[in-house]
């Protein structure tokens, strides 16, 4: 990639980035096949959005149209669930298939709707953040702190993205006991171990996407 070019970031990976910063230098640089299982998961969730897509356009909200802007170097670029715009605010809908936490939103989510929510504030005064769960529902408006958090990741994955620094692997015996990665993954460990090493997603760690961002502040 050209150093001096545009990174263009879509908000799905902010979502992997925030699960595991280390499964996204993977998938970027050494993909592989999806497992059967993940691959079915992926096609409900599909068929999910789509259902839901369509009562959404009969309640008046555009649905996954493609939207951009670019913030410095890079390209934010992206398809929202849902959206409707006023003159003064926008509501922005962030569908995820699966169950919430009990309070908040996962960090890989309000990182992934925060994105639209940059995307299409322009002028305006209020930018209200929804996401679904297929259990419940969480509303809260754009702010400085889920800015500030979005900036950061954007900032940790420009240095993956376009550099090749590799980042911070974010384990647990459940997350890596499914990883396709793990044993390369350990590896990588063992060559870059430096105490004094700066590891791009360490945030992550600190954070936890094993946490609901109402648990962050």
């Amino acid at each position: 990639m050209d150093k001096e070019s545009k990174v263009t970031i879509y908000p799905s990976e902010l979502h992997t980035f925030a699960y595991c910063p280390r499964l996204y230098f993977f998938n970027i640089y050494t993909p592989v096949e999806k497992p059967l299982t993940q691959r079915i998961r992926l096609l409900l969730g599909h068929i999910y959005h789509y259902l839901k897509g369509l009562l959404a356009k009969r309640r008046g909200y555009r649905v996954e149209e493609t939207i951009s802007t670019e913030l410095g170097s890079v390209v934010l670029r992206g398809r929202p669930d849902a959206y409707k715009e006023s003159d003064s605010s926008v509501e922005i809908v962030e569908r995820k298939s699966g169950r919430g936490p009990k309070e908040g939103v996962w960090l890989s989510d309000m990182l992934q709707v925060t994105a639209y929510g940059i995307m299409l504030k322009g002028a305006r005064d209020h930018v209200v953040l929804k996401v679904e769960y297929r259990t419940a529902t969480r509303q809260s408006e754009l702010d400085s702190e889920k800015i500030a958090y979005l900036y950061k990741a954007l900032d940790d994955i420009v240095l993956v993205k376009k550099y090749g620094i590799v980042p911070y692997a974010n384990r647990s015996p459940k997350r890596c006991s499914k990883c396709p990665y793990r044993e390369v993954c350990e590896e990588l460990d063992k060559q870059l171990y430096d105490e004094d090493l700066y590891e791009p997603g360490a945030f992550v760690a600190e954070k936890g996407v094993d946490k609901s961002f109402r648990d962050l502040a």
